[in-house]
């Protein structure tokens, strides 16, 4: 499958990273007429004054790939002839895939946008988005790492709520009451922003991470987050701790073995024990030696 990334707006090694990534990327650039797509290890540079040069673009674009504008008037220019385009092939394609503008568009072209891409962003003045070199970090990380981070968002002060931009482009949309006071900090949407390469939101003084905002919102990302601490929290010390809390027993529970003994073993720092204290653990468990990694 061909991959693409950005026009020249963006760096060489952004470039070069974006060329493993399993997506497309059209960007239109902002001194000419080009968009440039990348190839696998090559550069194709395709000269969109004609009908026909939009048209070979547009074949090679699925639901799956991303537009990036970064002006009004390369907006008007894409629209002008993704209308057309559709249009001769009487409905057979009906979607080009994402649209991020770094510009908003006129009010007026809002309609059409919204009906020939899957997903619209930057469609207002309020939109916010990361710093353009952060930006392209997230957009060009591998799709598992860049859905989980924020390019950019919104405060609706109408109805309280933030509308969210992922790095693949899909909209999360959260209540502020979701965001609660945390010492002298609270926040305060009237000044917000997204920092930290996508990590963070800013309302004020106030931050929270993204990690956060989703585990709360979104549940797919919560069984992905489980599964994965699932994973990770295999071996004798997670499963040590696991039965003992199960048990309702504190650390302090275990005679002739000191808590801080118990700490070590249950966060890995130490191998599973042997002996006598492998002996009390099962003992004051009430399981067996062998049982207790089995929980």
């Amino acid at each position: 499958m061909m991959t693409g990334t950005i026009n020249r707006v963006f760096s060489r090694e952004v470039v070069r990273k974006a060329r493993s990534i399993d997506r497309h990327y059209f960007g239109i650039e902002p001194e000419a007429d080009l968009v440039v797509s990348f190839g696998q290890g090559r550069t194709l540079q395709i000269e969109c004054k004609s009908p026909g040069a939009w048209s070979r673009l547009f074949e090679q674009s699925t639901g799956e790939s991303t537009w990036i504008s970064t002006s009004k008037e390369k907006t008007e220019s894409l629209l002008r002839a993704a209308t057309t385009f559709l249009a001769s092939h009487q409905g057979k394609k009906k979607v080009l895939g994402s649209l991020l503008m770094l510009q908003p568009p006129s009010v007026e072209s809002l309609p059409a946008l919204n009906t020939i891409f899957r997903r619209v962003v930057g469609q207002v003045l309020t939109f916010k988005k990361l710093p353009i070199e952060e930006l392209q970090e997230v957009l060009f990380a591998p799709v598992e790492e860049s859905r989980d981070l924020f390019i950019g968002g919104l405060y609706d002060p109408a109805t309280d709520t933030l509308t969210l931009t992922r790095g693949n482009l899909e909209p999360v949309v959260v209540p502020l009451s979701l965001f609660q006071p945390s010492g002298d900090a609270a926040p305060d949407p009237s000044d917000f922003g997204v920092t930290d390469y996508g990590h963070t939101i800013r309302l004020g003084k106030y931050e929270a991470s993204a990690e956060a905002i989703l585990y709360e919102v979104d549940p797919d990302y919560r069984r992905r987050t489980n599964a994965k601490r699932r994973q990770e929290d295999r071996g004798f010390g997670p499963s040590l701790r696991r039965l003992r809390i199960q048990k309702h027993l504190t650390r302090n529970d275990f005679p002739g073995v000191a808590a801080k003994t118990i700490a070590r073993i249950e966060r890995g720092e130490t191998g599973k024990p042997q002996g006598k204290t492998l002996g009390v653990l099962a003992k004051t468990l009430a399981v067996s030696p062998d049982e207790i990694e089995s929980y």
